[in-house]
C-alpha cells in the first residue's frame, strides 16, 4: 500500500484479465481449468438445481485482524451450517473478501468445500496484492462460462472478480449466449479525496449491463461509509437488494459491521451497512439476512484469544455479513 491518493495507471492496466478456476480432484486435491489434459474431477451427486433460484453468501474475513487461522476455521465451520441448511435444489455461491494465504490453505483443505464447490482462487497469483484478495466458491452444479478480473482505480489494489454462469435456454439446455454475471468485490477503504468508490462502481457497471448478461449481481464489502455511497447503485442503474426488500437506511436491521469490533472502534464509528448486494436485469430478490453475528473462535482457542484481547484492548471474533436468496 502506498501513501497519498490513488494514482491512475496506464489504460491497459484496467482491461479485463481472464483467469481459470479450480475443480475438486481425487485424494482431496484440486485441478485447474487451465490444466491440459485435465485431471478427473470428483463426482458430485447433488440433486438437480432449481433454474430460477440461487443463494449468495458474502463475507469479508478481514486479513488485518489477528488469529487468522482460528478465525477462518470458525468461519468455515459456520458457513458449512449455512450450506447444509440450504434447500437441496438451491445452488450456492459464496463471495469471500480479504483472504490471506492461510485462508486459502484452509479453503483448499476443507472437505465440504471440496465436495460441493469449484473455486476461483486457491493461490494468490491472480491477486493484485500479494497479501490479500478475493475468492468465489461456485456450486458445482452451475456451469461456469467465464472467469475474469477487472482492476479498479485503487490505492489498495482492489478489483472486481467476475464469474459468468450459463443460463438454461428455452429447451432446458445450457445457453452459451446468455449468462448470469456475478461480481465479487471489495471496494476502496477509508475516506479519499477525491472519492474512489464511485469510480469503482462506475467501472463495474458496463460489465453488469453487457448485452449477453440477462441478470447480474455485484456484492461484497462495499465500504459504504460516506453519504455518496447511498446512491452508487441508482447512479449506475443497479438496485440495492436490502432497500428493494423494504429495508431502511440507518436501521439496525441493515447494519453489517460494528457489532463485534473493539469498543473504541464502535464508539468512534458506530455500526454501518458496509456490505451490500446490488443487482440488475432479470433478478427478483426473495430474502436478505445478516449472518455470522456472534460467531466466535473455537473454545480451545478462546483463552489465548482473550489474553491477546486484554493486551490489545480488543476482542477477536467474527464480524457479521450478509446472504441473499434470488
Amino acid at each position: 500500500m502506498s501513501s497519498g491518493p490513488a494514482q491512475r495507471r496506464e489504460d491497459a492496466f484496467y482491461n479485463p484479465r481472464p483467469q481459470g478456476y479450480f475443480s475438486p480432484a481425487e485424494n482431496g486435491t484440486w485441478t485447474s481449468s487451465t490444466t491440459a489434459p485435465q485431471s478427473p474431477t470428483v463426482a458430485f451427486s447433488g440433486p438437480p438445481t432449481n433454474p430460477k433460484a440461487i443463494r449468495l453468501i458474502s463475507w469479508n474475513i478481514d486479513v488485518l485482524v489477528g488469529f487468522a487461522e482460528e478465525r477462518m476455521s470458525a468461519a468455515l465451520e459456520y458457513l458449512e451450517t449455512l450450506v447444509s441448511s440450504t434447500p437441496a435444489d438451491t445452488p450456492l455461491v459464496i463471495f469471500l473478501q480479504e483472504m490471506g494465504l492461510s485462508d486459502l490453505d484452509q479453503i483448499r483443505a476443507s472437505k465440504w468445500i471440496h465436495q460441493r464447490f469449484n473455486a476461483t482462487d486457491l493461490d494468490n497469483k491472480n491477486w493484485l496484492s500479494p497479501l490479500y484478495g478475493t475468492t468465489t466458491l461456485i456450486d458445482r452444479r452451475l456451469k461456469i462460462n467465464n472467469v475474469f478480473r477487472v482492476p479498479w482505480f485503487s490505492k489498495f489494489d482492489r478489483d472486481g472478480l467476475f464469474v459468468d454462469i450459463a443460463l438454461e435456454g428455452p429447451s432446458g439446455a445450457d445457453s452459451s449466449s446468455t449468462v448470469m454475471r456475478l461480481c465479487n468485490t471489495h471496494l476502496e477503504s477509508l475516506v479519499a479525496d477525491p472519492p474512489v468508490r464511485p469510480a469503482q462502481v462506475a467501472a463495474a457497471s458496463p460489465y453488469l449491463h453487457a448485452p449477453a448478461v440477462t441478470s447480474a449481481l455485484l456484492a461484497g464489502d462495499l465500504n459504504a461509509i460516506q453519504p455518496f455511497d447511498r446512491t452508487l447503485h441508482s447512479e449506475n442503474n443497479l438496485k440495492d437488494t436490502y432497500l428493494e426488500l423494504g429495508g431502511a437506511e440507518d436501521s439496525d436491521e441493515g447494519y453489517t459491521w460494528g457489532y463485534q469490533v473493539p469498543q473504541w472502534m464502535k464508539d468512534k464509528f458506530g455500526c454501518s451497512r458496509m456490505d451490500k448486494i446490488f443487482f440488475a436485469g432479470e433478478v427478483t430478490p426473495r430474502a436478505f439476512e445478516r449472518i455470522g453475528a456472534g460467531v466466535k473462535v473455537k473454545e480451545e482457542f478462546r483463552e489465548r484469544v482473550r489474553e491477546a484481547g486484554r493486551r490489545s484492548g480488543s476482542r477477536i471474533i467474527m464480524n457479521n455479513r450478509v446472504f441473499i436468496d434470488h
